[in-house]
């Protein structure tokens, strides 16, 4: 199997990724321009970046869990499938600012988005993983695909991330689309998102692809702190703050680091014990223009874990932290001052309450008694 894969940023050549005697090697070319780096941690240079697994940036393409197991499962009779082999299987069909390969040469019949979101057949999303595993470079665990669809308005396509629910979490669709209603409530800024009429399915639109089919760059804080996806749970919020203030443009330091704590906030408040490394990321047209990327993966753990903690530590604490605790912080993590992290705090407040017609109303629809579960239990920690 080849192993060597080139990378293209923007569209062009910018450097190629070589295995060899188990080191991974990355090399820019030489007429590679200054902005065409791969990463923010990985500027445009002649020596070579080598690591002893996959570069965090090309790793944090690759799938996990339940869709890494579809693929392996499909390929490891014809090909390698680990990393490097999954990047290159995945590779024709990787679609953003950083690609592979030859340019992209995947086509399949989109979906629209009525049919995901008012699905006609129960096993819509066995078809998608069907039709789309191979062509969804997604990390994370719960099980989701990368969907194709139509955009009736311009005529474009689209792509929609897909994700459904195993026994171990149940109802996990219904109870990140109720978190992240209350993430977008506090004016944190969300990529659109749905909730199938089933409650089966949770979508939501990729943000790193805006109109015109430009794409941004797009880097989590595994990346940005040079950790592989096994360590995702090792660091600190205050890490993440430093990385904010280390990437993200001057011009957006202020605002991203507010928009950190109200995530922080509304993930203390209901409970997300999964908000680790990979779920922050940053978003970028270059390295002058660097933002906090918006909020995903939102979801209430202790639903199913009860007795969770948070993912990462707080001034060396995982339990849940008081608002006390949350507003100092913000003053010496975040550079924000006491009044305005109260007022943060606030909007934060006031955007859970605001959630709670919303679980009435699905209460008193005849929910299923794993929905009752989820929408009770959510309810109790916004009335705490």
């Amino acid at each position: 199997m080849n192993r060597d894969l080139s990378v293209r940023v923007n569209n062009r050549q910018s450097g190629q990724i070589t295995l060899e005697d188990e080191e991974f090697i990355f090399n820019y070319h030489t007429e590679t321009d200054k902005n065409n780096f791969v990463s923010l941690s990985m500027p445009v240079r002649k020596k070579n970046y080598i690591h002893k697994r996959l570069h965090p940036i090309f790793e944090m393409q690759l799938p996990e869990g339940y869709l890494r197991a579809v693929i392996q499962k499909h390929f490891a009779k014809l090909t390698e499938t680990d990393d490097f082999g999954l990047l290159n299987l995945l590779s024709p069909s990787i679609r953003g600012r950083l690609a592979y390969g030859n340019d992209n040469n995947f086509q399949s019949s989109p979906y629209s988005l009525d049919e995901l979101i008012t699905p006609l057949e129960t096993n819509l999303f066995q078809e998608l993983i069907e039709r789309f595993a191979l062509h969804s470079p997604l990390s994370g665990v719960q099980p989701k695909v990368l969907a194709t669809v139509t955009n009736k308005a311009t005529l474009t396509l689209d792509q929609y991330i897909v994700k459904a629910w195993g026994q171990d979490y149940p109802e996990l669709a219904l109870n990140e689309f109720i978190c992240m209603t209350a993430v977008k409530a506090a004016g944190i800024p969300v990529p659109e998102f749905h909730l199938s009429s089933d409650s089966q399915l949770f979508i939501m639109k990729r943000f790193d692809i805006v109109p015109n089919e430009r794409c941004l760059g797009f880097e989590d804080m595994c990346v940005l702190q040079g950790k592989s996806r096994e360590d995702k749970y090792n660091s600190s919020y205050e890490r993440i703050a430093k990385s904010i203030k280390s990437f993200v443009s001057p011009l957006y330091q202020r605002q991203s680091l507010e928009q950190f704590f109200k995530m922080l906030v509304i993930n203390t408040h209901l409970q997300n014990g999964d908000a680790h490394l990979k779920n922050f990321g940053v978003v970028y047209n270059d390295e002058t223009d660097v933002k906090l990327s918006p909020a995903y993966d939102v979801v209430s753990t202790s639903c199913y874990i009860r007795n969770d903690v948070g993912a990462l530590t707080m001034m060396g604490s995982k339990k849940w932290w008081s608002q006390k605790f949350l507003i100092q912080f913000a003053q010496t993590s975040c550079d924000i001052s006491k009044l305005r992290a109260e007022l943060l705090y606030e909007e934060c407040m006031k955007a859970l309450q605001q959630v709670m017609p919303i679980i009435d109303e699905k209460l008193n629809n005849s929910p299923t008694p794993h929905q009752k579960m989820v929408l009770e239990h959510i309810a109790s920690l916004i009335q705490k």
